[in-house]
């Protein structure tokens, strides 16, 4: 008898250990700017990663009024004793580095390190006309920060470099199939659209007369960098409602594409209708699957939940069809995400 009580206590402490559930992980975060001296330009960062720590101090609510829900993180956290995959985020036009906070929340707490960036000259607070069309050149920002980002001593040593990923939203989307290999012909007319050429709601004012075409600068940053971006560091890219789908009509410019590559869109996308964009890459991209979400998702579902105020004063980045929830397609998204680069990181 009491031998079997001693394998009881035994089998109850194997079971207990076996089902022990693993730490969760709260955000720490850290701000820095890195700047490129080759190119000067600086690139503003954020940096968000899984923690231990614990909130001991909540920040006072302040009366400064927000387009977007926030997330709870730790700033200056000690990064958890472990080994993490790690996510790079593109942000679209004229966004920043805070525009998917509601996708990086979740990555980190499973265990993702998350490195945000705003891009030089085409984010929120800094718009310059021509790096509105100089789109290869994000991905060489996205390049430079990885970098950084690995050399650092503290974060650096804690990110398994065998998986990374890439994620972006819109221009976002296209700068990560520019990461993968994949480049724009700026030449090709046939069957175009004149639309597709519009400059972006996003697009600055400017008394500056720029001939978007034939510009020295955006001439020779093309022939220069065009199909020199590709990052093979970067082994996976998940991509919301790619954008720059008008600039890619064969497969030649997509040959260079190894990695695998997730597409999400809304059917409902007036920005960058799927037609043209999301489907068109999925045609071209040997390695991409895709997942089309009904026709009243549109394109800016991919951002952040709006607040009250966030209605009031940008309805059109804010307000989604009335049969929508975005918090459900985040989630979905999310799901379709996380699937992803377990199988492929």
């Amino acid at each position: 008898m009491k031998n079997t009580s001693i394998y009881l206590v035994a089998a109850m402490l194997f079971l207990s250990c076996t089902t022990e559930k693993k730490a969760t992980f709260r955000i720490g975060q850290k701000s820095v700017t890195f700047k490129d001296a080759s190119k000067n330009r600086p690139l503003t960062t954020e940096i968000w990663y899984p923690t231990l720590d614990t909130l001991t101090k909540k920040e006072q609510k302040t009366n400064q009024k927000k387009l977007f829900e926030t997330i709870e993180t730790i700033p200056d956290a000690t990064i958890a004793n472990e080994k993490f995959p790690l996510l790079l985020i593109s942000h679209g036009t004229g966004g920043n580095r805070f525009s998917l906070t509601w996708f990086i929340e979740r990555m980190v707490k499973e265990g993702y390190v998350v490195v945000s960036l705003d891009h030089y000259g085409n984010s929120t607070f800094n718009k310059i006309p021509r790096e509105f069309v100089k789109w290869w050149e994000r991905a060489i920002d996205m390049k430079y920060v990885l970098t950084q980002v690995l050399n650092d001593n503290e974060i650096g040593s804690k990110i398994d470099t065998s998986k990374i990923g890439g994620v972006g939203f819109s221009l976002g989307g296209y700068t990560n199939i520019a990461l993968a290999g994949g480049y724009v012909d700026r030449s090709v007319r046939e069957n175009e659209n004149p639309k597709d050429r519009e400059l972006p709601a996003e697009f600055p004012e400017t008394k500056e007369i720029i001939d978007f075409e034939k510009d020295s600068l955006i001439v020779a940053s093309y022939n220069r960098y065009k199909n020199h971006v590709k990052d093979e560091r970067i082994k996976a890219f998940f991509v919301m409602a790619p954008a720059i789908g008008f600039g890619f009509h064969y497969k030649e410019q997509t040959n260079e594409i190894k990695a695998p590559i997730y597409i999400v869109a809304g059917k409902g996308d007036a920005v960058a209708p799927v037609k043209t964009n999301a489907e068109k890459y999925h045609s071209l991209i040997e390695t991409s699957k895709i997942h089309l979400f009904d026709k009243n998702v549109g394109h800016y579902v991919f951002l952040n939940v709006p607040t009250a105020f966030g209605k009031e004063v940008a309805p059109n980045l804010t307000i989604d069809h009335p049969t929508i929830n975005r918090k459900d397609i985040h989630e979905k998204t999310l799901e379709l995400a996380s699937s992803f680069f377990k199988g492929s990181l």
